[in-house]
């Protein structure tokens, strides 16, 4: 309870009332991917019938997958806006933790995105020169629309879940012992994002299951087999981990710089253009990348690559919570 009886002396202040507003924010975050999906659903249909844009060539696998992304992005927000109206410490960790991830994920999103502003607004007008004038208008919109859902929005979730009184008001509130009370966060962190990459890596079927692999592209069977691998292995981290198992956390650790040794490796080799052309990816999507001109340098092998030294030395900061399950 927030109110201050006769006699006590409450050492933090009550964050109810701010848990029921960011609550009812996530809610309707939940309800626009929601409509975001209709809209998929409706514009594909569209599309496919008229037989031109990017949805033309997809097939009805590839559009589930787009539909389904924005189904789970809406239940997940919904989900955590009951619980943060609710008060549930469960909800204050997932939101913590997904806000971290949004908020890092945006801005390494944005620095990719201001190093290809010169090539993305050249070809907007089909051929025809943009006044440089128009150019920096219309990027300077771009990056403030880019910049609110990616770093604001999460941002404000980080200050907000972040602040010892809410996490006080969420534990007076719910005194039950939840799950996301039996690790660190930090470790739950790590073992939802090893979780996700064992229950995602088998929607690379819809992609011909390709993959890359120490220098060369696979695909077909060998490639299923290598996907088949790599979501077992991940499971096996993320279930672990959570347990505070030592062996589970050096599997994690080993198989993701693996694989992201395995990407270095083969996209220095090979373009993405090239990768995307053998996942199956519409046409009209490749061509529309080929003529923004995305992908034709190293710049995102840079980006991809200050993104997996920073996972990497998370994980290895996680390592100090295992010290003691490891005698």
């Amino acid at each position: 309870m927030a109110k201050k009886r006769a006699g006590e002396n409450l050492d933090f202040k009550d964050r109810k009332a701010g848990l029921v507003i960011f609550g009812i924010i996530h809610i309707i975050i939940g309800a626009l991917c929601a409509l975001f999906m209709l809209f998929s659903i409706v514009g594909a249909i569209a599309v496919r019938t008229l037989g031109e844009g990017a949805f033309s060539s997809m097939s009805i696998g590839q559009l589930m997958l787009v539909v389904l992304l924005y189904l789970l992005l809406a239940v997940w927000f919904v989900w955590m806006g009951i619980g943060s109206i609710q008060a549930r410490k469960w909800a204050r960790a997932l939101i913590l933790i997904t806000s971290w991830l949004w908020l890092i994920s945006g801005v390494l999103g944005l620095i990719f995105i201001f190093l290809f502003m010169p090539d993305i607004f050249g070809p907007m007008a089909m051929g025809e020169e943009i006044p440089k004038e128009i150019a920096v208008v219309v990027q300077s919109i771009v990056m403030a629309f880019m910049a609110f859902i990616f770093i604001i929005i999460p941002g404000a979730f980080v200050l907000f879940y972040s602040s010892r009184h809410v996490k006080a008001t969420c534990e007076q509130r719910d005194p039950q012992v939840r799950w996301t009370d039996k690790a660190p966060l930090p470790v739950i962190t790590l073992s939802s994002l090893w979780g996700c990459a064992a229950i995602s890596m088998p929607l690379l079927g819809f992609y011909r299951w390709t993959v890359p692999f120490f220098g060369v592209v696979l695909s077909g069977i060998p490639g299923a087999v290598v996907v088949l691998i790599y979501a077992l292995l991940f499971a096996y981290a993320a279930w672990g981990t959570y347990k505070l198992q030592i062996k589970a956390w050096w599997c994690g650790l080993l198989l993701t710089i693996a694989s992201g040794v395995s990407a270095g490796l083969t996209f220095s080799r090979v373009s993405l253009l090239e990768f995307y052309e053998q996942m199956n990816i519409p046409k009209a999507s490749l061509e529309m990348i080929k003529e923004l001109g995305m992908f034709q340098d190293s710049t995102y092998l840079l980006v991809w690559g200050i993104g997996f030294i920073g996972f990497v030395g998370f994980m290895l900061y996680t390592k100090r919570y295992f010290k003691a399950s490891a005698h």
